[in-house]
């Protein structure tokens, strides 16, 4: 029988929760490293130092623990609808500068799970699509406002501010991707990308 030695410091979590943030854990890095459908649960358990059939306590399969890693993202999302609806006229390319940093900084702390999403979601996996959607709205209906706001009562514009919502959301996702290749000339530079996203 395994004996607590006295002077160690026991968790204040239970059990069960640090057995789930390992099994995440080891999730988060085999992402990194390799695609969702080369991930198999014993190489996750191996990972994470628990028996294979500890992880079908907490999950039912390889996508429902990303999935658990997506809801931990998205708790930790910026309000991003907020910096659209901050968007000033007076102001424009700081707060519009200000938006993409901030969607920019949220990709590259959680690419490869982010990544991974919209592969997945691409394929037409509903579980991957919904989350997608719950992460995104918000930016799109803040978005969507300020461009209302800003429209005014310019009726020649007739696009839904909805789809050009979408069109500039779509967009900051295609450069949070393409602006991690290396690219040759100092013309495609970080800097020079989101300028000319701006």
């Amino acid at each position: 029988v395994p004996v607590r030695r006295a002077n160690a410091v026991r968790s204040k979590r239970a059990k069960s929760e640090i057995t789930r943030a390992r099994l995440c854990a080891a999730t988060a890095k085999l992402i990194e490293q390799k695609s969702l459908r080369q991930i198999t649960v014993s190489e996750l358990t191996n990972l994470a130092g628990v028996a294979p059939s500890t992880f079908y306590i907490y999950f039912a399969d390889v996508d429902e623990a990303v999935l658990a890693l997506l809801e931990d993202a998205h708790a930790a999302m910026p309000d991003l609808a907020g910096y659209a609806r901050a968007i000033h006229i007076d102001r424009l390319e700081a707060t519009v500068r200000e938006l993409v940093q901030k969607y920019l900084a949220f990709w590259d702390g959680h690419y490869a799970l982010l990544r991974i999403r919209n592969l997945a979601a691409d394929e037409g996996e509903a579980r991957f699509r919904d989350s997608r959607g719950k992460m995104l709205g918000p930016l799109l209906y803040g978005l969507a406002d300020k461009i209302e706001e800003m429209r005014g009562d310019d009726l020649t514009s007739r696009t839904p501010a909805l789809a050009v919502a979408s069109v500039v959301s779509g967009s900051m996702e295609r450069l949070a991707s393409f602006i991690r290749f290396r690219h040759a000339s100092p013309d495609m530079s970080r800097k020079r990308l989101i300028d000319a996203e701006i």
